[in-house]
């Protein structure tokens, strides 16, 4: 409110009540909202920047991109994890030396500048993982499926 730094008696209002202190989900809320963390459903208008239907990579894509399914390739996210998209390779090469291969899921075929998908990654700008949950950056539809590297 107006003046309320330098008031003996400053005023407010109720902004909205989020529940019972002490409750789960309530104090997981505290902290998205006291950390200006959005975590809102996504909108129409960024779901519709998703493939639709079956999606297959392009003969073209194929042709620019490196073929890694046959490394021996784990992934270096935790058990139970539903959005693998990181992992590491390591090989022995024929001059003994050892090749490790970082492998980064990437969404970037997906992400065209200014869209609506593009905007909200930007105000997101990252996933955010709490003790039982999960806020994307991005739709499942890409984080746990297209750019799975499973």
């Amino acid at each position: 409110e107006e003046g309320e730094e330098t008031s003996m008696y400053p005023e407010g209002h109720v902004v909205k009540v989020l529940g019972d202190v002490g409750d789960k989900d309530v104090e997981a809320e505290v902290i998205l909202l006291e950390n200006d963390i959005p975590h809102y459903q996504f909108s129409k208008e960024v779901l519709n920047c998703l493939p639709k239907g079956e999606w297959a990579v392009e003969e073209e894509q194929e042709a620019v991109r490196t073929d890694f399914r046959n490394k021996v390739i784990v992934s270096v996210d935790p058990p139970g994890c539903k959005d693998i998209d990181d992992a590491l390779h390591c090989e022995k090469l024929p001059n003994g030396n050892y090749e490790v291969g970082v492998h980064i899921a990437d969404v970037t075929h997906f992400m065209k500048e200014e869209t609506p998908l593009d905007v909200e990654a930007k105000k997101r700008s990252t996933s955010v993982y709490l003790v039982d949950r999960r806020i994307d950056m991005l739709p499942k539809l890409l984080t746990e499926n297209l750019c799975s590297l499973v």
